[in-house]
């Protein structure tokens, strides 16, 4: 299918069951311990779905549920496997959506946001797909899933006519898993759009330009000649207050991550700068506020539109 094209409705349900069968054999190279199954019978249960015998999987799955109690582990890596075994859609989406809401402190969190975002993308949800994947990469920032989270929002994010924050992503993805031979082929594949963009237009670094000289071509003979103004110096730059408050969004590795951040940030409706740390994070952060109160707010409001974790720091 063509990078980018719009999928047919009728081959959604085909595609997000591929999906849902691409992580663990390309996810278990770069993360073994957090895909592997506590449960023997789990364990049986996706062999035999890999196997094609899925009805089988699944009768397993179902009897591992039944018998675990709700919240504990067991539970939440029978319910995950449900999830992924499922054979519709709204089944597999309903499972998944659980684990992460309802158990979100488990070690299947981060991987049932994985495959939601698979999902979405599935559908045709990249916006879906994008803010999801971003979820687990705020969320859980160890994550071992952090990077192939990042090769989806690269890819919805071009889906959504969004190139620099898909660059910004697959900068991410490559970065984050340099070891992984197979995975940097296919954020190669995608990255391979970023080199035809233009590059950012530079900052304008040109001093304003200055008034005209009077023009003394009719003046009377003899008369003086016209001084020039002086600036206007009646008013001098308001004082900044003493106390100013910002909401650190993100700090990220790279300044194009970064500025594709900010670019989030400010069309949320906030004013927003990247700042550089001596220990080479570029953070991303919104304001000034005059007060904290006018900054909780904002990251408020930050958190709801972007999810993660803004926090409020001193102005800098």
């Amino acid at each position: 299918m063509r990078l980018g094209a719009r999928r047919h409705p009728g081959t959604g349900a085909r595609e997000w069951l591929v999906a849902l069968f691409a992580v663990p054999v390309c996810a278990c190279a770069a993360a073994p311990a957090a895909l592997a199954q506590d449960n023997p019978a789990l364990r049986n249960a996706v062999a035999l779905a890999a196997e094609g015998l899925g009805d089988s999987a699944r009768r397993i799955v179902a009897t591992e549920l039944a018998k675990a109690k709700p919240g504990d582990p067991a539970y939440i890596e029978a319910l995950y496997w449900r999830g992924r075994l499922a054979t519709s859609g709204d089944s597999a989406e309903r499972d998944l959506r659980r684990v992460a809401i309802e158990y979100s402190t488990s070690r299947w969190a981060d991987q049932a946001l994985l495959q939601l975002a698979q999902l979405a993308m599935a559908a045709g949800n990249g916006a879906g797909a994008l803010q999801l994947a971003e979820r687990l990469r705020s969320d859980y920032p160890t994550s071992l899933l952090r990077a192939r989270a990042a090769l989806w929002a690269g890819r919805a994010a071009f889906d959504l006519g969004d190139p620099a924050t898909a660059c910004a992503m697959l900068d991410s993805a490559s970065a984050e898993a340099a070891g992984d031979v197979e995975f940097q082929n296919q954020v190669a594949y995608y990255h391979g759009r970023c080199a035809a963009l233009p590059p950012p237009a530079p900052a304008d670094t040109t001093h304003p330009a200055q008034p005209p000289a009077a023009d003394t071509s009719h003046a009377a003979p003899g008369a003086p000649a016209a001084k020039p103004s002086a600036p206007d110096t009646a008013r001098p730059p308001a004082p900044r207050p003493a106390s100013q408050f910002d909401v650190q969004v993100e700090a990220t590795h790279t300044n194009r991550a970064a500025q594709a951040v900010l670019a989030r940030v400010t069309r949320a409706g906030e004013r927003a700068r990247v700042v550089r740390g001596a220990d080479g994070f570029y953070r991303v952060r919104a304001g000034p506020y005059a007060t904290e109160r006018a900054a909780t707010a904002a990251a408020a409001k930050l958190k709801k539109a972007l999810g993660g974790h803004p926090f409020v720091v001193p102005a800098s």
